[in-house]
Order: C-alpha cells, then structure tokens, then sequence
C-alpha cells in the first residue's frame, strides 16, 4: 500500500517524500481512510511508529488553507510532546506548500507572546491542556471552527489531574 492508495494529496505525498518517507506504516495505513472519513478513532501504536503522521496528515486534508480560523486542536500531555508535534506540522506545512500556520501553547512560556501568534490565525493549534483552555476562556483563542480535536496519548490525558481540562477543550467546540 502506498501514500496514494491512501488518498492523500499529491503535495502531501511530495512532502513526505522530502523526509524520506515514503511508505506508509501499520497505523497510518490503519488511521488514516478512518480518519479522512470524520470519524473518531483510537490509535494505539508504540512510539516511533509513525502516529503523529497517521493523524496529521488526515488533519491537513481537512484543513481549509483560505480559512484564516483554527481548524483543528491537539492536546498533549508533556511540553516535549507539544513541540514535537508543532515542528511536525509545520514541517508538513513547509515542505507541502500549504499556507498552514500552526501555533503552540504551552505553560512555562509566555502567555503574550502565544497570543500575539494566535493574531496570526493559525489553523492548527498544539499544546497543553491547560493552556488551551486559559486563552479559550481569555478569548484569546477561537474555537468555534474547530473540525478536528486530537488528544494525544489520551491514556495519560484522561486522568484525574487533566480530564477536566480536555472535556473543556471538547465542550468549546463545536467540533463532533
């Protein structure tokens, strides 16, 4: 199975191929027609196998370039996770040519300068839990336009000390 049995566009094929990635693993084979169809699913796969993919490259399709509005929101539960996932998106951004701007919020950084970013409009927002929902709740952060909510290692996420703090993330949208 390749990117293109997949159904991915041609720009997103041609951006993976610029990191040398070129066919796709279990998960992504697995999460992404899922994924591209709007349903929600649960991808379990160790660490390195590609997961962050199997879900951004779904996430980019529906994105709406022209649309200057977040689209699409992914919470994790460590700033190393958040970075990770920020320098993927944007890599993705970059080497497909897409005019995809992707913000991170995280805590332990400052609060005025993530919102003069969210100024810029991004379509994807990445960060912690907490922090998304301070500049949702400081409406600094718009998420009427939501598409997509991805919850990363949900396992660690839907604990005591940050469940409360994803539910609102998912109660601000209007995603489904």
């Amino acid at each position: 199975m390749t990117f293109t049995d997949l159904q991915l566009s041609p720009d997103l094929i041609a951006a993976l191929a610029k990191q040398q990635i070129t066919v796709p693993t279990p998960i992504q084979r697995a999460a992404v027609p899922v994924l591209l169809s709007g349903q929600d699913a649960y991808l379990h796969a160790e660490t390195g196998t590609g997961k962050t993919l199997a879900y951004l490259l779904p996430a980019f399709m529906r994105i709406d370039s022209a649309q200057a509005t977040t689209q699409i929101v992914i919470a994790a539960p460590t700033h190393e996770l958040a970075i990770q996932i920020h320098r993927q998106a944007c890599e993705l951004a970059v080497n497909s040519g897409r005019a995809i701007r992707s913000v991170l919020l995280i805590g332990g950084t400052s609060t005025d300068r993530q919102i003069d970013k969210l100024k810029g409009k991004p379509q994807v927002v990445v960060g912690s839990p907490g922090r998304i929902n301070e500049l949702s709740e400081r409406g600094k952060l718009k998420t009427a336009h939501v598409r997509m909510i991805v919850i990363d290692e949900a396992d660690r996420l839907l604990h005591d000390e940050s469940i409360d703090a994803v539910l609102k993330i998912l109660k601000s949208t209007s995603a489904k």
